[in-house]
């Protein structure tokens, strides 16, 4: 089972993201109220989605894959149907992608 905490979105945009990863072998974590690295220290998940549009996510995500490196990072955009994907111990390398719902479940759980 892969355990996926949500950053900060929209709502509309959270649901839509939500609705995409309710799959079999993804457990969304729900950890509402505090900055993202507070929920990341309570829930320990593989996996952490964020929202590419914030201006503030470049510097989050370099302190999500310097601190905790085995965590992987997904970054997703509303403004444009991409994603950027920052696989565990690469400590800032990353592939861009589509933002379709098969390619964004399969860089969930792979």
């Amino acid at each position: 089972m892969t355990r996926v905490l949500m950053g900060d979105f929209s709502a509309l945009h959270r649901l839509g993201l939500e609705n995409i990863l309710r799959v079999d072998g993804i457990e969304l974590m729900d950890v509402q109220g505090r900055d993202v690295l507070a929920r990341l220290l309570e829930a320990l998940p593989d996996v952490i989605v964020l929202d590419l549009d914030k201006s503030a996510t470049d510097d989050l995500v370099w302190v999500i894959v310097h601190r905790f490196p085995a965590v992987k990072v997904v970054a997703c955009s509303a403004n444009h149907p991409m994603m950027r994907v920052f696989p565990p111990l690469h400590y800032g390398e990353f592939y861009e992608s589509d933002l379709d719902p098969a390619l964004l479940t399969s860089a969930v759980q792979a």
